[in-house]
């Protein structure tokens, strides 16, 4: 099932690969088994309290496997500080970082899955950081003749840790394993596709692009209030010879005493202010004045002519004589028709001027 495989001891070359994992679990979890089932039948340095990195080729594609030693079942104080060492080393292994991580989980005829068991998992997964569930997939690695409903239960108390990893688990049977190892590959394959091709950062890389992104963020932004500091100075400095201009221009109207619109003057009188409606009410009085000075002449005038031109025509029958004579005698008869309905006007007008007055006096 696999070829070219090669064990690497600890600290030597790591070799990029089209897929890389790191196999996580309590000691006596199986891990060996499954990196012999993914990778073939191969030579694994097992009983060991560190870390190796095994490569080879799965269906045409290069794998490298990362196989820790298994950390303690109840608790991480339990687990030695080498074995935490190692687990934090491992995914340094295989650089620049392993595409998954798998956590196995024994499932034996039998079992009672135990509470603090998961417990411990999650602690132990938490000392590579929490991003790892990110790229966590759980696999329960069951004996042949195991019951489904014990593989429900296991799964069933696992279900915070399945929570973190958004539900990402494989059930494997070590009777169908080497059948079932492609359904665990695709499902690899498909985290890695969830994940935009994404791997897990070791957390000694990201702490330091974490703390080289934070400073590069802090002098951006120092470039950017220095900057700002420069335009607040500058449009402070424009406003103040903007504001001084105005004071000098404002100060040489009112010596100009234009300020106001007005000229200067010694007359206090001349720059009082105008009332408009008195003048035009002034100017609308003088103008009626006139016309009722001029009214009666211009009606006589008027008057007279349209007699003359009346007389002429009828006159002219006999003559220029007799035109002459007809205006003579229409001028004659015009003139007191015409002072007659002047007056008669005048009385009228006078007549409704005192009715308006003893309205308004009866109304009051």
């Amino acid at each position: 099932m696999a070829s070219g495989f090669s064990p690497t001891s600890p600290g030597g070359p790591s070799t990029l690969s089209d897929r890389r994992i790191v196999l996580l679990g309590k000691a006596g979890a199986g891990k060996n088994k499954v990196a012999r089932v993914i990778l073939g039948d191969i030579k694994l340095n097992e009983k060991s309290e560190e870390c190796f990195l095994y490569e080879g080729e799965q269906a045409g594609r290069r794998t490298c496997i990362v196989n820790t030693p298994g950390w303690d079942r109840v608790s991480t104080e339990c687990t030695t500080t080498k074995i935490k060492n190692e687990i934090t080393r491992s995914v340094t292994l295989c650089a620049p970082g392993p595409h998954a991580l798998i956590l196995v989980f024994p499932v034996n005829t039998g079992d009672v899955p135990s509470v603090n068991e998961f417990k411990s998992a999650s602690h132990h997964m938490e000392l590579l950081s929490e991003r790892v569930w990110n790229h966590t997939i759980l696999l329960f690695l069951c004996d042949g003749d195991v019951e489904g409903s014990t593989i429900t239960e296991h799964i069933h108390k696992a279900e915070k840790l399945l929570e973190k990893c958004r539900g990402r688990h494989y059930v494997m049977r070590h009777s169908e394993s080497e059948t079932q190892v492609h359904g665990l590959l695709n499902e690899i394959d498909s985290m890695v596709q969830e994940n935009l091709g994404d791997f897990f950062l070791p957390q000694v890389y990201y702490e330091v692009i974490q703390s080289k992104l934070t400073q590069d963020v802090i002098e951006l932004k120092k470039q950017y209030e220095d900057r700002e500091e420069k335009l607040k100075a500058g449009y402070k400095k424009r406003f103040i010879v903007y504001q001084k201009q105005v004071e000098e221009e404002t100060s040489l109207k009112q010596r100009r005493g234009s300020i106001q619109g007005t000229r200067p003057s010694f007359n206090e009188d001349e720059n009082h202010p105008v009332d408009i409606d008195a003048i035009k009410s002034k100017y609308r009085d003088e103008l009626q004045a006139l016309a009722k000075h001029y009214f009666k002449p211009m009606c006589l005038l008027v008057l007279a002519v349209i007699g003359a031109l009346i007389g002429s025509v009828v006159g002219s029958n006999y003559g220029v004589v007799g035109a002459g004579v007809g205006i003579v005698i229409g001028i004659i008869v015009t003139v007191p028709l015409a002072l007659w309905l002047i007056n008669a006007a005048s009385i009228a007008r006078e007549s409704s001027t005192l009715l308006e007055e003893k309205k308004s006096e009866h109304t009051d």
